[in-house]
Parts: structure tokens; C-alpha cells; sequence
């Protein structure tokens, strides 16, 4: 029978706690008392864990809900004195979390969201949610339960159990690198911990201290065999869900003493993630053999500890938090409700107020709040959000407003590196739009650029003509697949790029195109017909351009920015780069020959994968990811999103404070959808910005 929950006085911002009754045996039955209790003046600890398998493995728990005086008082009068119990159904994961953790003598009382909060009272969770930040402050002790979960591997409860002896070693070693090291503050040990994780060095003289540990400590820890030989381990023990869940960053970031727990294993925080840090800096070292054993699916989201309680003791602000969210790197931490993306990271801020706790919001609802709250304080990066293909959206409802942010699925922000409107501000305005399907409207100033007159292929479909793995588009990457080419999938090819060059009015030797058959490591072939058809399509891009401005009365014609934008910084380092955006230099990029002279790789290479070849086809490919090559009205070429539109004459601008263009396309009679950043040649440092005019307003669904 499932536990009858009584209310919970907000005002006297009353929690629930567990007394856990105490038991000589592992498998002995559950048993606890619920209680009722004012958050100010209440003792206990809480338990930080992962719901896990909740449907496959369940366990009861016998639960006396205890009443107040007052309550004991009226049922006594009814002839009704004895407390009820329940006999309450729970995962496996906490089931096991209560069994290791209650004491042989005495009661444990835990604080656990999944006993403490009724799950199923929306109005509960809208006010128990925000209170869980003092709840994991006040916490005497935070129990991080890591595991076994009812059917763990032996394997991984073998390689989980060498990594906590592991980082006791590891920690031992720091301790005589720095003798007092236990007494470290919180700030300067992770401080510490960033520096040992992050492989390469820093020549901050502020932070020298800790670089000249991280190098001793990986020093130590490489020359040692006995922790070299367990190594692998920390993998094992990086990929525990539990450093996947979105709820962890609070509850380790704001507990006061933070405890590990894996079975009948404890060990306190600083020395396991220490050790996490150390295996992340080695999981690229070519220094040890054993050193690499790690680097192989190592998940780097206990990093999510670290970064939490650093936000936690730095005070930082909601905005702050949200903006450090929007640009940590993926993989990033999961939850099981969408909504608690948002609602999990408020317990981080020093003050959440802007976004308010409602369950019964929808999650787009959820979402355009956040979004709402980040533009109102002034963060813009949102709207350069680049997320290509439908698929990566979590949010497919056609009402949710194209300025807001999916935090659903991470998109990338390669936009926000540039500067295109350089020199102007805006303090957005959004209101309710009268639509009956869009909700919501936002009032922006900007300037037009032009609209779009030419748009030639898109990136995904030459991929897929050029035979490359559709999961290529997904992630943008020549190396996400590599299949052997079958003698019929060689002959397309072979016919393919000789069609290819013919368009241009190029031919190929046949030694040249057997050479690109050669590669069995990669499929350096497909990129080598996607290159030369993405090549034609550039220079058809350039040839429309002349033929609209013959006298050159825009700008030159040069798409080398295009080509190198996910690496700028080759135009700056390399003079003579620039060269080969012009018409001549383009063509010149799909002559085989000078291009393997120019990147000093000899045909017929074997190791490409390691050459510098590849790396510049990854990043030429990066560049054009998700694209298609665009001409406007005003002479200007660009790279667009795929799904900008000739026929519905979408517009090119650049709206004050925002850091890239914007294609954006005319829904209502009035308003416009965002449809994506896009990089226009020649005006993504502020060229094209003028501060002085006042711009026109758009708004925008």
C-alpha cells in the first residue's frame, strides 16, 4: 500500500524526513518512520543517488508515518491512536542506498527526494524543488551512492572496487607531493583538481603552484606500475550513471561533507575525483601503454562536480549558471523529466529568482521561460544556436518561438566566436503576440544584409550523393563511419569524381583517383567527391555573383573565410592562404596532386588518420557542415542553414548585440521565424555594422 501523504506546511518550510531502523544483516527487511519537520532546526543527512531500474526490480519498505501532536490528539478522540504504516514499493536503487547506509545501533535519519516529496503532488514539488538547495547545504553529510545496481557486472564491481583503492593511492601520492594537502581549503583543491585534469599547461604564474603538482602528480602516477596497471579502472568508474544525472550537480555542489559510496566502499570526495581528474589528463597520453587503456569511452561528466561546487562556493548568479550551461562542452547530464534541465541547475544559483518552479508547465513552456529570463539579462548567445537537422531537436512542436533555446539537445556554438555586431546593445522586449498558434514575440532591432537571391546544394544531400555514412551529417565528421567499398560502390565513385571534374572543365588522371581508392582507414574517397562537388558548387556560387555584379561594385569575390571557418585562424597565421578563396585558388584545392605537396603527405600514405591531411579535410568539412552555399541581393556570398529557402525570400540580418548573422523568414503578416546563423563574407567582424543607423524593428516568433 503506497504511502498517504499528509501536507507539508510551505510557510514553516516543513520537509519530511526518515528515520531508517537499524539492522544486523545486509538483507534484513526495511524498516522507517516518516516524520514531519521544520527545516531550520532539523539534524540529517541526505542521499545523493540515481532512480535507476524502478519497473524490472523493486523492494518494500515498511513505513510508520508518524503524526503530529495535534493530529495524534483528533485521532485519538476517534478511538484511533496508533500511527499508520505502509508498506511502500521502491527501486532497487534506493532500496539497496537505505540497506548499506542504516546502522547496526541506532536510527539513520536520511533525507530522500523520492520518499521525503510526494512524486505525485505537482503543487508539492513547485516549492519542495527550490528548498532542495538548503536541504543539501544544511545536510550533515551528503551519501553519493554510486552502486552495485541489482544486476551490476562482476566485472564492474571488481574494476569500481580497485578504483577506490586506486584513488586512496592516488591521493597518498599527492600528500607527499604536498604535505598538507588534507588541510587544503575547498577553493585551492579545486583549484587543484582543474589544473591535474586538464592536460595541458598553463603559464599563469598565479596558477603555477598547481601546474607544477598536476605535472608531479602525473609524473608519480605514470612512473608507479601498480597504479599504472589499474589505470583502466577510472575508466570503469567514470561511466557510472551516476555522474550522468542532471540532479548530482546540486546535491554534490551544495553538500557541506560529500561522501562516495559504492556497496560497503567509502571514500571522501577530494580523493576520487582527484583521481578522475588524473585519468582524464592521461587518456590521451602517448606516454604509457597502460595510460591508454583509459582513453577509450572515458566520460568526463563527473567534471559536472567539480564545475558545481565551484559555482556553489563562487555565488555565482542564475544568469551565470545558465550561460556556464549553454557553453559546457557535451556530453552533458540527463534527466529523466526535460524540465529538470532548467529546474535541477536553479539550486546552484545564489539567488533563482527569474525562473519559478511549475510542474505543470508544459516543456516547451518550461523552456521559453528560461530563454525569456536569459534574453531579458542581456545573454544573446542563444539566438546563434546552431542545430542543423531536425533530429538533434527535442522539441518538434512548431509553436515553440525560434529564439528560444532546446536545452533538450546541445547545440553548438561556433556562432558566438564572432563579432558581426560590433559596437551595438539592445535590451530585448518580448510580449504575448496575438496568433492563435504563437504565443510569444520578440521585438529586436537589426539591419538587413540582403536577401537571399542564390541557394546552391545543401551539405547533407552531396554527402549522401558522394556515399559517405549518413551519420556523417549528424555529426560532421569524415571518420564517424568508415566502410570497405565494395567493387560496385568503387565504380560509382571512380564514375562520380571523373563527372565531377568533367562539370569543371577538369580532368583527373586515373593514377590519382587509385590513389584515393587506396585508403582503407578512412573513406577518403567519398570526402574526395563530396570536396570536388562542394567545390563546383562554390565556384557556380562565384560565377552567379560575377554575373550579377560584372563591375565589382561589392566586394571581392573571396570565399577563403567560408572555406576556413571553423578555423579562422589559419587566415591570420598564413598570409598566403588567402589565395585560395579566389575562383583560381578553389579550383587549384581539388587538384590532387598540389594538394597532397601542399600538406607534405606522400600518396599512398598509410597512416593518414595521423597526417595532417585529414585533419584540414575534417576541418574543411566542419566548415560546410550543415550548410549551403548562399548569394544575396546586395553581392554578398555566404554559408546559410540548410533549411533557408530561395522561393520564401528569406532575409539576411544583423540584429544589434548579436554575434552572427541571422537568416530569418516571414511567418505572419508581421513576424518572422529565426532560421539559423549564417556566415556572410566579409561581415562577421563588424564590417557591416554601422552603430550610427538606427536599424529597423522585427519581430520575431
Amino acid at each position: 500500500m503506497s504511502i498517504v501523504y499528509r501536507p507539508l506546511k510551505e510557510k514553516h518550510e516543513e520537509i519530511r524526513l526518515l528515520d531508517v531502523e537499524p539492522a544486523n544483516k545486509l538483507d534484513a527487511p526495511l524498516r522507517a518512520t516518516l516524520r514531519h519537520a521544520e527545516l531550520h532546526d532539523a539534524h540529517f543527512s541526505a542521499l545523493s543517488y540515481v532512480w535507476g531500474d524502478t519497473v524490472n526490480d523493486r523492494s518494500n519498505i515498511a513505513i510508520r508515518y508518524e503524526r503530529s501532536a495535534r493530529e495524534y490528539l483528533a485521532s485519538k478522540l476517534r478511538g484511533k491512536s496508533a500511527a499508520p504504516t505502509y508498506v511502500h514499493s521502491i527501486g532497487s536503487s534506493l532500496a539497496r542506498a537505505l540497506r548499506h547506509l542504516r546502522q547496526k545501533y541506532g536510527r539513520l535519519t536520511i533525507w530522500t527526494d523520492a520518499l521525503c516529496i510526494n512524486q505525485n503532488d505537482k503543487k508539492e514539488k513547485d516549492w519542495q524543488v527550490p528548498l532542495m538547495k538548503a536541504i543539501y547545504s544544511k545536510a550533515q553529510e551528503v551519501h553519493a551512492w554510486l552502486g552495485p545496481r541489482y544486476n551490476e557486472e562482476i566485472s564492474t564491481i571488481r574494476d569500481v572496487n580497485a578504483a577506490f583503492d586506486l584513488a586512496n593511492a592516488i591521493w597518498t601520492l599527492a600528500a607527499r607531493i604536498i604535505d598538507s594537502i588534507n588541510l587544503l581549503t575547498e577553493e585551492d583543491w579545486l583549484e587543484a583538481c582543474f589544473t591535474v585534469a586538464n592536460a595541458h599547461q598553463s603559464s599563469d604564474q598565479t596558477h603555477r603552484k598547481w601546474t607544477d603538482f598536476a605535472v608531479a602528480l602525473r609524473r608519480a602516477a605514470t612512473s608507479d606500475h601498480s597504479i599504472q596497471n589499474e589505470l583502466a579502472c577510472l575508466r570503469t568508474l567514470s561511466q557510472n550513471n551516476y555522474f550522468a544525472r542532471m540532479w548530482i550537480l546540486q546535491e554534490t555542489g551544495r553538500a557541506r561533507k560529500l561522501t562516495f559510496i559504492f556497496g560497503l566502499r567509502k571514500i571522501p570526495h577530494r580523493p576520487m575525483l582527484l583521481a578522475l581528474s588524473l585519468a582524464n589528463s592521461l587518456r590521451d597520453s602517448k606516454g604509457s601503454s597502460q595510460a591508454g587503456n583509459i582513453s577509450s569511452r572515458f566520460d568526463t561528466r563527473f567534471l559536472g562536480c567539480l564545475s558545481a561546487r565551484t559555482t556553489c562556493m563562487q555565488k555565482r548568479s542564475l544568469r551565470d549558471v545558465l550561460a556556464s550551461a549553454y557553453f559546457s562542452p557535451p556530453p552533458l547530464q540527463e534527466a529523466g523529466d526535460p524540465k529538470d534541465l532548467i529546474y535541477a541547475r536553479l539550486g546552484l544559483a545564489e539567488n533563482a529568482r527569474g525562473i519559478t518552479v511549475e510542474y505543470g508547465l508544459s516543456i516547451p513552456e518550461v523552456y521559453t521561460a528560461a530563454s525569456n529570463f536569459l534574453l531579458s539579462e542581456g545573454f544573446l548567445e542563444i539566438l546563434v544556436t546552431f542545430r542543423p537537422y531536425r533530429f538533434q531537436r527535442g522539441i518538434t512542436d512548431e509553436s515553440f518561438p525560434s529564439w528560444a533555446y532546446d536545452w533538450s539537445k546541445k547545440g553548438f556554438n561556433s556562432f558566438d566566436r564572432f563579432t558581426a555586431s560590433q559596437g551595438t546593445t539592445q535590451k530585448v522586449s518580448i510580449a504575448p503576440y496575438r496568433d492563435a498558434k504563437f504565443k510569444h514575440v520578440l521585438s529586436m532591432t537589426g539591419i538587413s544584409i540582403g536577401t537571399v537571391k542564390v541557394a546552391n546544394e545543401k551539405f547533407s544531400t552531396t554527402v549522401l550523393a558522394a556515399g559517405l555514412h549518413k551519420a556523417t551529417v549528424g555529426i560532421g565528421s569524415i571518420r564517424a563511419v568508415s566502410e570497405e567499398l565494395s567493387p560496385e560502390k568503387q565504380e560509382t565513385l571512380v564514375h562520380n569524381i571523373t563527372s565531377a571534374y568533367q562539370q569543371l572543365g577538369i580532368s583527373i588522371p586515373d593514377a590519382d583517383v587509385e590513389t584515393l581508392l587506396s585508403y582503407r582507414t578512412l573513406p577518403f574517397a567519398s570526402f574526395w567527391c563530396w570536396w570536388v562537388h562542394w567545390i563546383g558548387s562554390l565556384v557556380n556560387l562565384m560565377n552567379d555573383a560575377e554575373a550579377q555584379h560584372p563591375d565589382d561594385s561589392v566586394p571581392n569575390f573571396n570565399v577563403t573565410e567560408l572555406l576556413f571557418r571553423e578555423d579562422p585562424g589559419v587566415l591570420s597565421r598564413t598570409e598566403n592562404m588567402k589565395h585560395l578563396g579566389t575562383k583560381s585558388g578553389v579550383l587549384a584545392m581539388i587538384d590532387y596532386q598540389r594538394w597532397l605537396t601542399l600538406l607534405d603527405m606522400e600518396s599512398g600514405h598509410g597512416g593518414i588518420e595521423d597526417t595532417m591531411a585529414i585533419q584540414f579535410a575534417e576541418s574543411l568539412f566542419r566548415s560546410a557542415w550543415g550548410m549551403r552555399p548562399v548569394l544575396l541581393d546586395s553581392g554578398r556570398l555566404g554559408y546559410a542553414p540548410e533549411d533557408t529557402r530561395l522561393q520564401l525570400h528569406d532575409e539576411v540580418v544583423i540584429f544589434h548585440g548579436v554575434k552572427a548573422p541571422l537568416v530569418i523568414r516571414k511567418t505572419t503578416k508581421d513576424a518572422y521565424r529565426i532560421i539559423g546563423p549564417a556566415h556572410i563574407c566579409g561581415g562577421m567582424q563588424g564590417e557591416l555594422m554601422d552603430a550610427t543607423l538606427p536599424g529597423s524593428t522585427y519581430k520575431l516568433i
